[in-house]
């Protein structure tokens, strides 16, 4: 059945002027989604009565928990040790090579992070990062915002270093927030930290009370010094700051396509579709020569 364009063309232009609301469940960390805390080829090691909200799991070897708790969906569980562990490693090598193959919007590099404030965007660091302070990321009021970091090296952040989102709708539920470091992540003790963590190498955690939404995925080992409480969605209307980015056809990392509309958003399309339609049959009826 071949399409006429000219129909849906006012549909599509008023959907896109009232701003109806979309949702989507793509993301590129794929099944590394599922873990608060993942090591590749190393291990995960825990310090003290920490509690983590989500999954724990390496290829190798996980320790720790007991006296670190783990939860997932609201009860208790044990670490995961190979099996989905291994191909969430895989997953977490294609997002860190997808994000390191972004297009720049602003080079960062030799700039400390904190008391900045910064819009969405993709910030480069060809060698280290560090964050002393707090760094403010602004949404702008954007569904869909995201901020992805570039770290050509290593992530250090200072300690009582904070990550903080304003001006984000829904609390930042369509929001995503990826830290891609070539090499090591170091959270300096007391920090809250917001979003991805993706190390090429190790990440330690020196230890904070977040559940803000935040998860550490390395290739390597991960290392909680002391004991933390690390929330992998944080509160309901974070859901883990995954969202806004895709994979294309090609396996590149883009932002995300128009998604399918909420429930709600039909109660508009259905008179909006009417209209496209009288719009559409009007022409036709001015085009076409009158019957004898």
């Amino acid at each position: 059945m071949k399409i006429h364009f000219s129909l849906f063309t006012p549909v599509l232009a008023f959907t896109l002027l009232l701003g109806i609301p979309t949702t989507g469940t793509a993301q590129i960390l794929l099944t590394a989604d599922n873990f608060a805390l993942l090591s590749g080829t190393g291990s995960v090691s825990n310090t003290g009565s920490s509690i983590i909200d989500g999954n724990v799991g390496s290829s190798t070897s996980v320790s720790g928990f007991p006296p670190g708790t783990i939860i997932v969906n609201n009860l208790p569980t044990t670490p995961i040790t190979g099996g989905p562990s291994v191909q969430a490693e895989l997953d977490l090598i294609k997002a860190e090579n997808g994000l390191l193959a972004m297009a720049s919007t602003a080079s960062e590099s030799g700039t400390d992070l904190g008391g900045l404030t910064l819009l969405p965007g993709v910030y480069t660091f060809t060698g280290a990062a560090a964050l002393d302070g707090t760094l403010t990321l602004n949404a702008n009021n954007q569904s869909n915002a995201v901020w992805v970091f570039q770290i050509g090296t290593s992530l250090v952040t200072s300690g009582s270093s904070a990550v903080i989102l304003e001006n984000a709708p829904g609390s930042g539920s369509t929001a995503g927030i990826y830290w891609d470091a070539k090499s090591a992540i170091t959270i300096g003790s007391g920090s809250t930290v917001l979003g991805n963590y993706l190390a090429g190498t190790s990440i330690t955690f020196d230890g904070g009370d977040n559940g803000l939404g935040g998860r550490l995925l390395s290739q390597a080992a991960v290392t909680i010094t002391t004991a933390s409480n690390l929330n992998s969605t944080g509160d309901p209307g974070a859901d883990g700051y995954d969202h806004g980015l895709t994979y294309n056809g090609g396996g590149q990392v883009v932002a995300s396509s128009i998604a399918v509309p909420e429930p709600a958003a039909f109660l508009w399309l259905a008179p909006l579709c009417a209209i496209g339609f009288a719009f559409w049959r009007r022409r036709q009826m001015a085009a076409s020569p009158l019957a004898v």
